[in-house]
């Protein structure tokens, strides 16, 4: 069965400054994704960088932060 362009998603809609709408298209040509792709996966790794120090903490999250050699030092 052929894919359709349709989704489930719900739509959100952002006020963007002209730069980031620039980026925004660069990286969607670069990478060969949707625009909407390139905000989940810029919004994903933003979010795991929050989680590593601990300014985050999702308890639904699929991935764990572990401790580290230099985490155990600080303390």
């Amino acid at each position: 069965m052929p894919k359709t362009k349709t989704s489930n998603k719900p739509v959100r809609s952002f006020r963007l400054s002209g730069e980031t709408l620039g980026q925004l298209e660069e990286m969607a040509t670069l990478m060969g994704r949707s625009e909407g792709n390139i905000v989940e996966i810029a919004l994903d790794r933003m979010y795991r960088e929050e989680a590593r120090f601990h300014r985050v903490l999702d308890p639904r999250a699929e991935y764990r932060i572990t401790e580290t050699k230099d985490n155990k030092e600080d303390q």
